[in-house]
């Protein structure tokens, strides 16, 4: 019977079989049917209640009569077959991971309570079971953030930590305008809480009115952990073997506590030197490692923190470096205009010095004197290529006018482009009064060049902390920087009996003081060794001649290494793998993120250039920035460029540029709030689940989820309806009533 009503109501064959029910497009009250039936039926008695024939005939035509009628009415109201369908729309569970460097620090603890990182309990907590239970009932969307919001497919991808920062209140406004319409049965957020921009009411609002919990997985011990870092270094790239290379370490420590900084071979570990620092007001230590190889070759360093203490994140409290001792001999040419104490014994420390060939011109010689050295000179270098020969002049008390005009130039032009070291050494007759007026005095680090007076006093020397920055005047053994014997109440054989006064108000605004005077009954402190740069070197002027006197007390050691660290500190500026090729300067050469430094290129061969391309390349090789200098004059180019990222950056010649020169580092710090307080901000987090009425869970108690999530799944109803008004079998059922009705009025003969 089923199937022949089907066929009769032309039911689709993939719809045969299936339940369905009979329903109206336009479904009136109950009232109005029961209303609308009695007044059909009314209307069939109606129509033959008063004509002549048989009750019972009567009866069945106006029973006909209402039954056509109520069919048209049916078809009036749309009927229609349905067959029921239904989907659920799952509800979704947001869960936005933490991705900012904060994970790393290491105050969390396993389930056998040892120390883990924060983001090691991170991917625990997304690795528990509890998810597939999850889900069960719910769909699961991943997303990690740090400044934005990222998607992720799975919990499988999660990326390594990658954000300098977390701004939670920014996050939760953009995931909040990305949720879209889909019913959400909860948000899970995994952090710490560390972030850099505050909630407003506003989105706290927007957060109530989802109506589904927040649930917070706090990460961090709350009492917080301090973290140590190395920020900045600064070495040289290349030396000469036997140097004293200074690697400059800036370490922020917010504990009061001082700590261990070691310079060390990295493969190896031989320790080659340490320094225990303390912080200041500001939470910064700032030390100067030195470290040496007597041989020629790259090597691998490393800067390391060590501390018994606990850090938050040991991932920055090691730096590696790489230093290139050069294999050829460290070349100076030393000048002096007559045979004072100072000269005898410091040609001779040229001599003796390992892997160092000198030059020595004494210039009140006779033409019978032999002029010494390990690489002996019949005149003085004539022009630019004859001085390129040497990393290092030393002029001592020499007259101005001895070197003509075209040596002077030569001379000058080799210290601004090619990194010459210039060593001044002050003397009684002609240095450096009677330089005024010649091309070389504005080497010189005074505003007004003229003859010094000298102090009326024997005076004792003490280096500064510029000095121990850049890993000069470092005369003691070990730990001692600066001798006891050398300083005011030391021995008296260390007083310098002859030194020049120079007044502080006549140093250029650039020079830096290396090493103080002051005399026995005076608390008046005057540079006596001072330096600057001019152009690619280092000019350092010494205004005494006097360190002979502290043969004395330990023979040649105590002149020797102040003599020694200067020469090779001012021959390094000359270092370069092509003595000929242009040179990279980058000034200044530690910056933070996003902070100008100027880079200059100067002695292009071409100077016809409309630009010169650089490289900026990060030192694991990750990234690679071209930069584009523009002409300044003749063959020098220059530009500005922010790193965007912290870390060392080596500058150097763009690929295909047809030229190669000099390489030069920049360091890159980023001071982002993050890192300097790791801190984890819990109430944070307390106030977001109060706005949600959601819950605190710590990462352990995982197995509590789906309890606290709620069903939020919607169930949709999309029947499937098929027409009957166009029906056949309708029609012949009103056709076959009215003529029923019409052929019983004929045989009734009713009017």
């Amino acid at each position: 019977m089923r199937e022949w009503i089907e066929r009769v109501l032309m039911i689709p064959p993939d719809l045969a079989g299936e339940s369905w029910t009979l329903v109206l497009r336009t479904t009136p009250p109950l009232w109005m049917l029961v209303l609308l039936s009695l007044l059909l039926m009314g209307i069939g008695w109606a129509s033959y209640a008063g004509l002549r024939g048989g009750r019972p005939a009567r009866l069945a035509l106006g029973a006909c009569r209402a039954l056509s009628l109520g069919v048209v009415l049916l078809l009036t109201l749309g009927p229609m077959i349905e067959w029921p369908r239904q989907r659920i729309e799952r509800d979704v569970v947001h869960v936005l991971l933490d991705r900012s460097t904060s994970l790393r620090v290491r105050d969390e603890l396993d389930m056998n309570g040892g120390a883990i990182t924060r983001d090691d309990a991170l991917r625990m907590f997304i690795q528990q079971p509890v998810w597939k239970e999850i889900a069960k009932d719910h769909d699961i969307a991943w997303h990690t953030f740090g400044g934005s919001v990222r998607d992720m497919a799975s919990a499988e991808a999660l990326e390594p930590i990658d954000a300098d920062r977390t701004l939670v209140a920014s996050v939760l406004a953009q995931w909040l305008d990305r949720s879209g319409t889909r019913p959400i049965g909860g948000v899970v957020l995994v952090t710490d809480g560390r972030s850099q921009d505050v909630i407003d009411e506003t989105t706290r609002q927007r957060l109530g009115s989802m109506s589904a919990p927040l649930i917070a997985i706090p990460l961090g011990d709350e009492r917080g952990m301090q973290d140590r870092a190395i920020t900045e270094i600064e070495h040289p790239q290349r030396a000469f073997p036997r140097d004293q290379v200074p690697v400059s370490v800036v370490i922020r420590n917010p504990s009061a506590d001082p700590v261990k900084v070691v310079l060390r071979e990295r493969v190896s570990g031989v320790v080659l030197d340490e320094r225990t620092v303390e912080p200041d007001a500001s939470g910064r230590s700032q030390t100067t490692l030195t470290g040496s190889r007597q041989t020629a070759g790259k090597v691998d360093w490393e800067v390391v923190i060590v501390s018994d203490r606990a850090d938050a994140d040991a991932s920055n409290d090691r730096r590696e470096i790489q230093v290139d001792f050069m294999d050829r001999p460290l070349r100076v040419l030393f000048v002096d205009g007559w045979p004072r104490w100072e000269y005898r014994y410091l040609k001779n420390l040229l001599l003796r010095e390992s892997g160092l060939e000198s030059s020595v011109m004494l210039l009140s010689a006779d033409r019978d004197f032999a002029q010494e050295g390990t690489a002996p000179l019949a005149r003085l270098p004539a022009n630019t290529e004859e001085f390129a020969a040497f990393d290092v002049v030393i002029l001592g008390d020499v007259p101005g006018s001895y070197l003509d005009d075209a040596r002077q130039k030569a001379l000058r032009d080799m210290v601004a482009t090619r990194g010459t070291g210039l060593l001044w050494i002050g003397g009684p007759r002609s240095t450096p009064g009677s330089w005024k007026g010649f091309l070389l005095e504005d080497t010189l680090p005074f505003t007004e060049v003229g003859d010094m007076p000298r102090w009326d006093e024997p005076v004792t020397m003490l280096p500064t902390e510029m000095a121990t920055r850049v890993g000069l005047l470092r005369l003691g053994d070990r730990d001692e920087t600066w001798p006891t014997a050398l300083s005011k109440d030391g021995e008296p054989w260390a007083r310098l009996e002859w030194v020049q006064r120079v007044e502080r108000r006549n140093l250029k605004p650039t020079v830096e003081t290396w090493a103080t005077a002051s005399g026995q009954d005076s608390r008046e402190t005057l540079p006596v060794v001072m330096a600057m740069r001019f152009g690619a070197g280092t000019v350092t002027y010494v205004a005494t001649d006097e360190t002979w006197r502290w043969r004395h007390g330990r023979g040649e050691t105590l002149p020797e290494r102040f003599w020694i660290q200067i020469i090779r500190h001012l021959a390094r500026q000359s270092l370069r793998a092509d003595r000929n090729a242009p040179a990279i300067e980058v000034d200044p050469v530690r910056v933070a993120v996003d902070q100008p430094t100027r880079i200059v290129v100067d002695g292009v061969g071409d100077a016809t250039l409309e630009t010169v391309v650089v490289e900026a390349e990060r030192s694991d090789g990750s990234e690679v920035i071209e930069i584009r200098l523009r002409p300044q004059e003749m063959g020098r180019y220059a530009g500005s460029w922010a790193p965007p990222a912290e870390g060392a950056w080596r500058i150097r010649a763009g690929r295909g540029a047809g030229w190669t020169a000099t390489e030069a580092m920049v360091q890159v710090r980023s001071e982002q709030p993050e890192q300097v307080d790791t801190t984890p901000d819990h109430a944070l987090l307390r106030g977001l689940v109060g706005a949600t009425n959601g819950r605190m869970l710590r990462a352990l108690d995982a197995s509590q989820l789906p309890s606290l999530i709620p069903s939020r799944s919607i169930t949709v109803r999309q029947p499937i309806q098929r027409p009957l008004w166009d029906r056949w079998p309708l029609y012949v059922l009103v056709v076959t009533l009215l003529a029923t009705e019409w052929m019983g009025r004929r045989a009734l003969r009713l009017a």
